[in-house]
């Protein structure tokens, strides 16, 4: 572990300081979750919650499969999912998922993996105007930027969790990456208990290639590929 992101009663009193001034500079204020004005939209349907099936149920039921079916959720399902795991819940575009000092760096990407009502590609989930945003129109290889894929079978997304570096790093300076890490986990349980109170599963991966999966979704050079997971109806 490096020990200049690690804290201690020596080094917390610097930490500390720095966030004091960051927040005073105004670096520390919310902003707009990312948006692609111009790209091809998709609308999503405005839902709303449910009150069943219940918390402990779903955490119950929530797996990682390992054979998934091969078709789109519908729009109305995956609208629902992914407005209750990263949707707009409150003011300053908070959402269901803990953001660092609010600063909303993560971004949702999914990619298509069968045809279906979504034309392939790749596609940014803009949580402002309940839409995606089709900004790959030709899908990567995923099966060799995400060799991991091999252990399921079948799957119909690609979830892709990207952090913007740069906006936290000028709040939280060197800790930035361990604070999107966390974000990013939380947001992929939100994603696995969503799946499961749906009738679907998100099978969270672990061996993907970052930067050529940045690379083919032409991300900012400060973003960060932070997780990948797949996920599909339940067979």
């Amino acid at each position: 572990m490096d020990p200049q992101l690690e804290l201690d009663r020596t080094s917390y009193p610097a930490f500390r300081d720095a966030v004091l001034q960051a927040e005073a500079r105004g670096d520390a204020a919310p902003q707009e979750p990312r948006c692609y004005p111009g790209y091809p939209r998709v609308a999503l349907e405005r839902v709303r919650p449910r009150w069943w099936p219940s918390l402990d149920r779903v955490l119950a039921r929530r797996r990682s499969v390992r054979r998934l079916a091969t078709r789109l959720p519908s729009r109305r399902r995956l609208s629902r999912l992914l407005q209750i795991s990263h949707g707009l819940t409150g003011p300053h575009w908070s959402g269901p998922a803990p953001s660092s000092g609010g600063l909303q760096a993560l971004e949702l990407y999914l990619a298509t993996l069968v045809p279906g009502w979504l034309e392939e590609g790749v596609y940014h989930y803009d949580r402002c105007a309940y839409c995606l945003a089709r900004v790959v129109e030709r899908a990567p290889e995923w099966g060799k930027l995400v060799p991991s894929l091999g252990l399921v079978d079948g799957g119909a997304l690609l979830w892709v969790l990207v952090g913007d570096l740069e906006r936290v790093r000028r709040k939280y300076g060197e800790r930035s990456v361990r604070f999107l890490l966390q974000e990013s986990g939380h947001l992929m349980q939100n994603l696995c208990l969503a799946s499961a109170s749906l009738g679907m599963a998100t099978v969270p991966l672990g061996g993907y290639f970052e930067r050529a999966i940045a690379q083919g979704l032409t991300l900012p050079e400060t973003d960060l590929v932070l997780y990948v997971g797949v996920a599909g109806e339940v067979r």
